[in-house]
């Protein structure tokens, strides 16, 4: 592992949100990456209003940390990944009373899951060095894919439904075949460990976050790169690519959400906290510029979602929107240390995944906090 991992892994030991990392990214939910629009065969029900951040419902069925979230593309289940070296899935609607599948293929903790088009089936990657197809339901038609030599970090499904792509601390980026588990190339243009691969949304791009501090553009086809964009100074925790595919948000730890041309790299504005002087006095009338963890556009486009954090008597997370065209009318709610997020496939909540201990004392969305891992469906 190159020096600078080391470097900022040492530093970000010191706060109890970055903990869990050990040298890993806090995993985006790849569903945000390149939204796929819910099959027309399964209706889900549209929520009641609610104010922004509201907790609407959570989930509890894993014993150590939720590392990675995704909603599925007909939005009636979530696949969310612990350290406890499971997957489970659930249904994201708490009057269902099916249980969940728990998928127990993994031998580490996982860090990355995302779903299939079709909403079948589910791919998982893990500090195992592994990435995993299985039937969502049953945990059946399971294909092993190995060749990482590290740590597996992001996993996207394409939005055809073709072909895998898998991120590892081994600092390449694999395509796999989604039919077979066949490898198709390994691309190794990044000098550090790659913490994030976003799908453009017609098949043909991938876009790669990575510690080197670049994001970078693959043409899927060839395996040859397109286009480095070096707009950050420190690590690329995260990619989401507009669902229009003209442009790309990346979140860094240099404190900046960037939104830019993903053909030329030209930046259009860069996202650096929100009432930053009222915050500094008033942390309910803004938000201070931290570390980014997770963005993510929302389906319809019209949005972006953010991960940060901030110092609250223990550490939490911030999540925060904003209009993706014009950086205006931000959103924000304060709540326990995030881990992921992702947003339903009609735009109108999030999934997140949090950890409470016997330390915190602060209440999240007017609710007293249980202690243990969870993730909770909140109004976005």
């Amino acid at each position: 592992m190159p020096q600078q991992t080391h470097h900022i892994t040492g530093y970000l030991s010191r706060r109890l949100f970055l903990q869990s990392l050990t040298g890993f990214i806090v995993t985006l939910s790849i569903n945000g990456c390149s939204p796929v629009v819910p099959s027309s065969s399964t209706t889900i029900p549209t929520p009641t209003p609610r104010p922004y951040g509201s907790f609407i419902s959570s989930y509890r069925g894993h014993t150590k940390r939720v590392t990675t979230i995704a909603w599925s593309p007909n939005g009636a289940n979530i696949a969310s990944g612990s350290l406890d070296k499971t997957v489970q899935v659930w249904p994201t609607n708490s009057t269902n009373h099916r249980l969940p599948f728990v998928y127990h293929g993994h031998e580490a903790g996982v860090r990355a899951v995302d779903w299939s088009p079709n909403s079948q089936r589910v791919v998982s990657g893990a500090e195992d060095k592994t990435v995993q197809l299985w039937d969502a339901f049953n945990g059946e038609h399971r294909i092993l894919c190995q060749g990482h030599t590290d740590a597996v970090t992001a996993v996207a499904w394409s939005p055809d439904g073709n072909y895998i792509a898998s991120a590892s601390m081994d600092g390449t980026i694999r395509l796999w075949d989604a039919t077979t588990g066949n490898p198709r190339y390994v691309y190794r243009g990044h000098t550090d460990s790659v913490n994030t691969v976003c799908w453009s949304p017609d098949s043909q791009r991938l876009a790669s976050g990575s510690s080197d501090k670049t994001v970078q553009i693959v043409d899927v086809a060839t395996g040859k790169h397109i286009l480095t964009f070096r707009g950050h100074t420190s690590t690329v925790s995260s990619v989401a690519w507009a669902p229009d595919g003209k442009r790309i948000v990346s979140g860094s730890w240099d404190k900046t959400a960037q939104v830019w041309d993903a053909a030329t790299g030209k930046v259009a504005y860069i996202y650096q906290g929100y009432n930053v002087q009222a915050a500094r006095i008033n942390s309910a009338k803004g938000v201070l510029p931290d570390l980014i963890f997770v963005v993510s556009w929302s389906h319809n486009g019209k949005r972006i979602a953010a991960v940060t954090q901030v110092y609250c008597g223990d550490n939490c997370g911030i999540v925060i929107s904003w209009d993706a065209e014009t950086e205006k009318n931000i959103k924000f709610y304060i709540d326990m240390p995030i881990f992921a997020l992702a947003w339903s496939p009609d735009d109108t909540r999030f999934v997140t995944t949090t950890e409470v201990t016997t330390q915190g004392n602060s209440m999240a969305h007017g609710v007293p906090p249980e202690d243990g891992p969870y993730a909770q469906i909140t109004q976005a």
